[in-house]
């Protein structure tokens, strides 16, 4: 025989992709070359299982990525860099389907929820990857919390995600963690397991999602994900409000309140030079953080840190000192004194309010406590 390819020793159990395969690796000098025609067939047998196994796994397929937001979601969008990756925020998935949706969402991040992070407890209920002409090569992550409440968690393919994308090491971290203890397919498997899963807040479009959200919000991408979490004691913390304006030569303050585990311990920093602080427990997890101005500071923002530790936990909230002139007036002089009381319900709030207000009394803030309310006054020393 010729030399030549011999089509006799090709495989027919192999579909026609692989035949030119097949047969350019059989090709034989003479019929009696049967040394060299096995070891054609043990090398065709080597190519040809990891061949047929990217045949079989569609995620060694050419991947396709996603489309509507997708700059957003991998957080290669011109807002990714104002994600504050620093503060993760504990939360709830009860509360998160409770924030309110953009209709429909926008082209650019709507802010504060898809420049923040989230940290969620829940159960991984099940899962897939999204593959498919119409897939965009995610995993598919359904949460759902101890009342029924499910919304949805996705890890993005790092191959579909942009070098400038300030998520890209945690995505991948995210991804190796899930693969590392379950495979996802093209079609969604039952999991079941409780998960402790931080990523950004993302509104989505809705598609008919499984298990999506009312609002359809995600956390989206994740940037980590640990399975069987040790909850422990924790606790949450929050400001009365996210920015505190107070004149030079001046004074004022915010309430933080804590819930969960205590007491939990707080301190301030971030703080410029020329501004003091002073933290006063009220009780029942509330404090109020009191901040004076010396007359030298200049006008601006100064945002600054309050930080919460406790059980071996800490969280952060971030507020804007806003510093703002003096006036005309003789206020930079002013030294305050404060009053805190107790009241048994709103209108008695309202009752001593009205009363203090009559002495002068300027109420900062007011908390209300499991069965009571706890008010914050100040006022001028008029004896200084």
């Amino acid at each position: 025989m010729s030399k030549g390819f011999d089509r006799s020793n090709c495989d027919s159990r192999f579909p026609q992709a692989a035949y030119d395969c097949i047969c350019v690796l059989t090709r034989v000098e003479s019929p009696t070359s049967v040394v060299g025609m096995i070891r054609s067939r043990r090398l065709l047998i080597g190519l040809l299982v990891p061949f047929f196994a990217v045949l079989q796994n569609p995620q060694l397929l050419a991947q396709r990525c996603g489309v509507e937001r997708w700059a957003i979601k991998t957080g290669t969008d011109a807002g990714g860099s104002q994600v504050d990756l620093q503060h993760p925020k504990n939360t709830k998935i009860a509360d998160l389907i409770a924030l309110p949706a953009p209709q429909p969402p926008p082209t650019t991040r709507v802010t504060p929820t898809e420049t923040t992070v989230f940290v969620v407890y829940a159960t991984l209920t099940d899962y897939k990857f999204e593959g498919g002409s119409r897939g965009d090569s995610d995993y598919h992550l359904v949460l759902q919390d101890e009342q029924g409440n499910t919304m949805i968690a996705e890890i993005p393919s790092p191959s579909c995600v942009g070098n400038n994308s300030p998520f890209a090491t945690q995505m991948a971290g995210a991804r190796a963690a899930f693969d590392a203890k379950l495979a996802a397919g093209s079609s969604f498997q039952t999991a079941d397991v409780p998960v402790r899963v931080t990523g950004v807040g993302m509104f989505d479009f809705p598609h008919g999602q499984h298990g999506a959200a009312p609002n359809q919000i995600e956390l989206h991408p994740i940037l980590e994900i640990v399975f069987n979490p040790t909850t422990g004691a924790d606790f949450t913390l929050a400001s009365s409000s996210d920015v505190l304006r107070v004149p030079q030569g001046g004074a004022s303050s915010i309430t933080i309140t804590t819930t969960g585990v205590s007491p939990v311990a707080l301190s301030i920093s971030g703080l410029p030079t020329g501004v003091s602080s002073h933290i006063t427990p009220l009780g029942s997890g509330s404090s109020t953080i009191a901040l004076t101005v010396g007359s030298g500071v200049l006008a601006g923002s100064y945002p600054f840190s309050v930080t919460g530790n406790a059980a071996s936990q800490s969280h952060s909230q971030v507020v804007d000192l806003e510093v703002t002139a003096a006036s005309s007036d003789a206020s930079s002089s002013k030294v305050w004194e404060y009053q805190v009381i107790n009241a048994t319900s709103e209108q008695d709030v309202i009752d001593k309010a009205n009363q203090l207000g009559a002495q002068g009394w300027e109420m900062v803030s007011v908390v209300k406590l499991s069965s009571a309310w706890r008010a914050f006054f100040k006022r001028v020393k008029s004896d200084f």
